[in-house]
């Protein structure tokens, strides 16, 4: 079921699915909930799902101010009171992960965080038009997955429409972001890090620094690129649920 909520001037539109313990989903950059579809489904026949249109993507507004992550979970943790959420698990991925992981750090709501290939932690370096060309590389080197890419090709068209009149400013936002990394100290909650080996935008070596910097953690590693949760997603399903109980 899709929401809208006004909060902080924004509207933030977001996906409701399931009955259980809740769950923040939140997606990755140049993306939208609803590209998670799949996952969200499957994760909504045990749990209470809520996906967010992250601000500056999908369907909701983009900030005026150039946000940081700390802006971010801010708004979310502001964004779960609204809804009347007390207890929930965060999961976040890429972008999402970056957000989710300063969500645990600022909001007692956060119970148990698992980040998937995060971003947030380190600076990512070098142009997107580099990364996005090693992407494209994986792809024409592994023509199996070349559905992904389409996948991937139309969520990029549909966000560049979407936020057409915004995209300077979006842009501003992305660069503040990075900007904004950096490992928290003393991260406390049950953290579960689920990393691809080959990822070329976030590398594993952050993995395991994170793993290193927060005690109460599990590591799990998969052998593809930074876009698996789209071509995997029974591998996903798989660790998830290990990281869920």
């Amino acid at each position: 079921m899709k929401n809208k909520i006004l909060l902080d001037n924004l509207n933030l539109h977001y996906l409701e699915l399931g009955k259980g313990q809740d769950i923040l989903f939140l997606h990755g950059g140049r993306l939208q909930a609803l590209a998670h579809q799949n996952i969200l489904i499957k994760l909504s026949k045990e749990y209470h799902v809520i996906a967010p249109d992250i601000p500056g993507y999908g369907e909701s507004s983009t900030p005026k101010e150039l946000w940081t992550f700390q802006d971010y979970a801010k708004f979310f943790d502001n964004f779960l009171g609204k809804i009347n959420i007390e207890e929930v698990i965060a999961i976040g991925y890429s972008l999402g992960g970056g957000i989710a992981y300063n969500l645990a750090n600022i909001s007692p709501r956060v119970k148990k965080l698992i980040l998937i290939d995060s971003a947030g932690i380190e600076k990512t370096y070098g142009t997107e038009f580099m990364r996005d060309f090693k992407r494209l590389l994986f792809y024409l080197l592994n023509p199996r997955y070349f559905s992904t890419l389409l996948t991937l090709f139309k969520e990029y068209l549909l966000f560049n429409l979407e936020h057409l009149k915004n995209f300077s400013q979006i842009k501003k936002i992305r660069n503040n972001l990075n900007n904004s990394t950096g490992y928290i100290k003393d991260l406390k909650v049950d953290t579960s890090i689920i990393w691809a080996k080959n990822d070329e935008i976030f590398p594993v070596s952050i993995a395991d620094k994170l793993k290193k910097s927060i005690k109460n953690s599990k590591l799990f590693l998969v052998n593809d690129n930074h876009d698996w949760i789209f071509y995997a997603e029974d591998k996903l399903m798989d660790i998830l649920n290990k990281a869920l109980k």
